[in-house]
């Protein structure tokens, strides 16, 4: 057995014990230890909380802002109204038979997210502009997927009568 006598140390050198460097000393030492296993798969597993199941529709929901649900988002409070009365007669003249569509999301909370608004289909430029204004101050009833509220996107669309005959 060598027993240890002398410590130095020097910038050029390593830390030596008698003999044995430090590093060398950690390298014996890690060399002798058992070596570890990976934990199995089904033990991690059964460390982690399941997943509620709010949790994993949101995450749905958050994949693909169009899956199905139980009850898309429906407007609760449509103040003021998608369409400012009086429309501009020029403006009514060419949109009739026409339709407008728009889509946006809507969280949790049942609000729009005005980022992702977008219009679909409008026969002028005059019904998105009042339309976008009048869908930020709507409040909805969010939709529910497994009976849990989960964002998601609604569908605006409105026909605006039909062209007279001639």
């Amino acid at each position: 057995m060598t027993t240890l006598t002398h410590f130095t140390r020097r910038h050029d050198r390593p830390l030596r014990i008698g003999a044995i460097s430090v590093l060398g000393l950690i390298g014996l030492i890690a060399a002798c230890a058992p070596a570890r296993q990976a934990p199995a798969t089904q033990n991690a597993q059964l460390l982690a909380p399941p997943k509620d199941s709010c949790e994993l529709a949101r995450e749905d929901a958050r994949l693909d802002p169009r899956l199905d649900v139980e009850r898309v988002p429906t407007p609760v409070k449509m103040d003021p109204a998608p369409i400012k009365r009086p429309v501009p007669p020029l403006v009514l003249r060419r949109s009739r038979g026409d339709t407008i569509k728009a889509e946006v999301l809507v969280d949790t909370l049942g609000r729009p997210d005005m980022t992702t608004f977008a219009m679909l289909k409008s026969p002028e430029p005059w019904y998105t502009t009042n339309l976008k204004a009048a869908i930020a101050q709507w409040t909805f009833e969010p939709a529910l997927r497994s009976g849990c509220k989960v964002p998601r996107y609604y569908l605006f669309t409105v026909a605006l009568g039909r062209r007279p005959r001639r």
